[in-house]
């Protein structure tokens, strides 16, 4: 009986003795968690990052818009022919067909210029 015992205290000593150099899965597995999350908080930086240049660039592209036309264009020359063929004497239909524009917007251009004062009405 106390061979048995002996033998029982040795082999629960070198069984201690082995379970410190063996390998600790669960921190194995700790430290690959600790790796994922990392990696995790890493990607939604990159995308928070992204995903705030779309946001500047739909807001320029919406200034940008918002800005209209430049006052160069070929609308405000195509608004000189109109005043310059209302000048003429030429009617709305006369001058829609000459602008290829509808009477309707003739007849506000010439108004909106008679508001402002550049033509006599």
């Amino acid at each position: 009986m106390e061979y048995a015992i002996i033998i029982l205290l040795a082999i629960a000593v070198l069984l201690l003795v082995i379970s410190f150099y063996g390998k600790d899965r669960v921190k194995i597995l700790q430290e690959e968690i600790d790796q994922l999350s990392l990696s995790v908080v890493q990607e939604t930086y990159l995308i928070k990052k992204k995903v705030k240049v779309l946001e500047e660039e739909l807001l320029t592209n919406d200034i940008d818009y918002d800005m209209g036309p430049p006052k160069t264009s070929a609308f405000d020359l195509s608004n000189s022919s109109i005043l310059s063929l209302y000048d003429q004497d030429f009617s709305y239909e006369e001058i829609g067909k000459r602008t290829n524009l509808p009477v309707e917007e003739v007849r506000l251009i010439i108004e909106q210029a008679k508001k402002m004062g550049l033509i006599d009405g």
